[in-house]
């Protein structure tokens, strides 16, 4: 009797011991199955452009391939902000910003992608209507002048110099929204604007004079990183580690086929602003060059933070490389 309530229990052990493993072996396999959650900070602009490209194209499928169920969420007020607070995992942030305050309570931001603004392929112009007697840049003094209220870091690093250098006096600055620089000068809201692609190429377009380009490249750096694909580093080394993987390799791809195809990247851009797509328009268009982790150009980080500290905004106290993730992060 013993023998058999022996045989009995070393059966159940047996029987509970496969399915201990079954379990440790299966349940990995189960997760990785299922689709991870992520969600991204969207504005319309070419920095997000590889997110939508990468949700919205249905010929690849990046996100879908990838397994990342993606939610775009339209970004209120600083980005940089809404990836502290966790309003979304992923964003664009000015390189500006993320230079300047890259750490958040014991964590810290980190870039796995790049859109830098090369010299020689300028993406901004300062706008006049076609009735202007703004005839050159001196003109500005006593006039207003007019941005996107979401540039207004890159455009005070402009004007900063430029005024400096133009000797300009008592210009007034008026930041619009996206939606009103339509009828910005219909409604007498502003005398000039300035503008990057692209709504620097429909303004004009739209019948307007550009007075002057590659404005930045000339009073900031020739080259400029412009926008950083961040993540927080501890969204990367926990548990979300999976979809950290997944996002990488899927907004990589959409940057990579976006680099390769600019004439694309110009109408998705185009469709998210509900401009139309017509060649007049985009012939007039620039893109961005779009840097994965492995293409982002350190040198131009270290361009950038050098200038900043020269006019007194940030240290060089974190070296340029230590904004980047680096390869073995995403390694599982």
């Amino acid at each position: 009797m013993k023998i058999k309530s022996t045989e009995r229990l070393l059966t159940a052990l047996v029987l509970l011991a496969v399915v201990v493993l079954l379990f440790v072996v299966g349940y990995p396999i189960y997760k990785e199955s299922l689709p991870s959650k992520v969600s991204f900070g969207f504005d319309k602009s070419y920095n997000t452009l590889p997110f939508y490209v990468a949700l919205m194209d249905t010929t690849r499928n990046y996100f879908a391939l990838e397994k990342v169920e993606a939610e775009l969420i339209d970004i209120e007020g600083d980005p940089l902000e809404g990836v502290k607070n966790g309003n979304y995992d992923v964003a664009v942030v000015p390189w500006y910003w993320l230079i300047i305050s890259p750490s958040m309570n014991g964590d810290t931001l980190k870039a796995f992608g790049s859109l830098e603004i090369k010299a020689g392929r300028s993406l901004d112009a300062l706008i006049v209507p076609p009735d202007s007697r703004i005839k050159r840049l001196r003109d500005l003094s006593g006039k207003r002048l007019g941005y996107l209220a979401r540039d207004e870091y890159f455009f005070n690093l402009l004007l900063s110099t430029m005024t400096e250098d133009m000797n300009l006096r008592r210009v007034e600055y008026v930041p619009l929204q996206v939606d009103e620089l339509a009828s910005a000068f219909e409604e007498d809201k502003v005398d000039a604007l300035y503008l990057l692609d692209p709504y620097r190429a429909y303004m004009i377009y739209s019948g307007n004079t550009a007075l002057a380009e590659a404005l930045a490249s000339a009073y900031i750096i020739p080259s400029i990183p412009y926008g950083a694909v961040v993540m927080r580093k501890s969204f990367v080394s926990s548990e979300n580690k999976l979809a950290a993987i997944r996002v990488k390799n899927a907004v990589e791809a959409a940057m990579s086929y976006l680099a390769r195809n600019p004439e694309v990247a110009k109408s998705y851009v185009l469709k998210m602003n509900d401009y139309p797509d017509e060649s007049e328009l985009i012939m007039n268009m620039r893109t961005p060059e779009f840097e994965r982790l492995a293409e982002i150009s350190v040198k131009s980080v270290e361009n950038l933070q050098t200038e900043l500290v020269k006019r007194g905004i940030g240290t060089c106290g974190i070296k340029p490389s230590e904004f980047l993730f680096q390869k073995s992060d995403f390694v599982r």
